[in-house]
């Protein structure tokens, strides 16, 4: 089961997140994870929202370039030894790890996002050793 993640490039500059943030605060949409990659001149956002479809409107509408990218996210506990599971089953399967980054803690849990190389493959790994993969809409969130 995989999410939209929303990834955009963003100028290396003051206000640029402000702004964008300060839209979807007026829209009510609440980010639910995120990470920023740094550059010289750009820095990548990455980020899990509640209301995707409403998000990607709004950067529209500010003229903002972004595209989307499914990630897993997967429920864990919330507990030492917890994303070694994940980083351990990828390697001992052949499939590299483009990136994980954590979203909101829920229930004495942790929920992460997972991108791969092969993501069929890696919901299929996931499943099997009985790790929870999450459909935000379905989850609460």
């Amino acid at each position: 089961m995989r999410v939209e993640q929303i990834s955009i490039l963003l100028r290396n500059e003051p206000g640029v997140l402000s702004r964008i943030l300060e839209n979807f605060d007026r829209a009510n949409v609440n980010i639910l994870g995120l990470t920023i990659n740094e550059t010289a001149n750009f820095g990548e956002l990455r980020i899990v929202v509640d209301k995707c479809a409403l998000a990607k409107d709004i950067l529209k509408e500010m003229a903002v370039s972004y595209n989307v990218v499914k990630i897993i996210v997967v429920k864990l506990e919330n507990k030492p030894g917890e994303l070694l599971k994940i980083a351990h089953l990828m390697s001992k399967n052949d499939i590299n790890i483009d990136y994980i980054y954590t979203l909101a803690s829920i229930d004495k849990g942790a929920l992460i996002a997972v991108k791969t190389w092969n993501m069929a493959e890696t919901e299929k790994i996931l499943g099997e050793n009985h790790l929870e993969m999450v459909d935000l809409d379905k989850f609460g969130l």
